[in-house]
């Protein structure tokens, strides 16, 4: 802009020059520091409007001091600062009709006046056609924010709405793979689980597999009746998810009474304590059982092994159903390791 002053302003060119190094780009490089540092939306709005106020005074000053035809470009360049301030200006709705009525107001003061005192009164068609583009810019720049703001909504609509249909996904997918009575996880879970350790390349530690049944529980469901039944299941699933060593441990409703525990990472000594804990949780339970006499409480056996090398988890879970059925047959309420 200087190198353009310098063509077209004579003798005046020594004005612009302590107008737009000692006025505009301090107030300029003031705003653009500000907006870049601080969080005060308030300051930084302030700044970029007397950025652009100061702009548009130097432009119709300088316009003022120029011969002519450039007198007449740098008002017209005047104008075009405010309607391109006022519409594109990224500034509150308020904060951009202050601006630009003091625009407006420093342009028709300068113009106006043409920098004598009395005023002159002179170049009215610019100050009125200034009047209308600012008029028009806030028309625009109304219009515009309507838009933007039905954009925002529907993008905010849109970003509610997949929100939801996530969260519905992730529920649809949690009761996909939960047992409804107990809450533990179901047979499809285990198939999940045990289809991503086949595949998955990162070797996975040996689990320890837990394959707990309630003794006796067809006699307790016949004589207790059906919801005494289902409420001695949410017992025991209580009790088993109680004992575990962390949240890492799953636990899968196997069966009717059926229920199998995984141990990532445990050892056949760790399984083996896992699986006495659980055992003594559904025990101090205490709940009667109709079908084995007076004192008689619901317990539960338990087949208890860690996967051997190369092993996959459907294959533990096979040999620790069969040390289940070793436990059951040894007596009930008792581990089979």
């Amino acid at each position: 802009m200087l190198t353009i002053d310098l063509h077209s302003l004579g003798d005046s060119f020594s004005t612009a020059v302590i107008l737009r190094l000692l006025v505009v780009t301090p107030l300029v490089l003031l705003a653009f520091c500000i907006n870049r540092w601080s969080d005060n939306h308030r300051l930084q709005t302030a700044a970029s409007a007397c950025a652009t106020v100061s702009l548009v005074a130097t432009t119709a000053i300088i316009g003022q001091l120029a011969p002519e035809p450039f007198a007449s470009r740098y008002l017209m360049a005047g104008q075009f600062t405010i309607f391109a301030a006022t519409v594109f200006a990224a500034l509150p709705w308020r904060a951009t009709q202050i601006m630009t009525f003091v625009s407006t107001a420093a342009y028709t003061l300068i113009v106006a006046s043409a920098l004598q005192f009395p005023p002159g009164m002179v170049n009215l068609d610019l100050v009125g056609s200034n009047i209308l583009i600012a008029i028009l810019a806030l028309y625009v720049r109304w219009e515009r924010g309507i838009q933007m703001n039905e954009i925002l909504l529907m993008r905010r609509i849109d970003a509610r709405r997949a929100a939801e249909l996530r969260k519905a996904n992730d529920r649809l997918s949690q009761l996909s793979s939960t047992d409804a009575l107990t809450g533990t996880f179901n047979r499809r879970y285990l198939e999940i689980f045990s289809d991503s350790r086949s595949t998955s390349i990162v070797p996975s530690l040996s689990s320890g597999v837990l394959m707990i049944d309630v003794d006796h529980f067809k006699l307790f469901n016949d004589l207790g009746g059906h919801a005494e039944g289902d409420r001695c299941l949410q017992q025991v699933a209580a009790a088993i998810r109680s004992a575990l060593r962390s949240p890492d441990d799953i636990v899968v409703r196997y069966g009717g009474e059926e229920f199998v525990v995984i141990l990532p990472a445990a050892d056949p000594s760790e399984a083996l304590a896992v699986a006495e804990r659980l055992r003594s949780a559904v025990s101090d339970l205490q709940i009667p059982h109709p079908g084995l006499g007076t004192g008689a409480v619901v317990t539960v056996s338990i087949g208890a092994c860690a996967a051997t090398p190369g092993e996959n988890i459907t294959d533990t879970i096979e040999r620790a159903d069969k040390l289940m059925y070793a436990a059951k047959k040894a007596g009930r309420n008792r581990i089979s390791a």
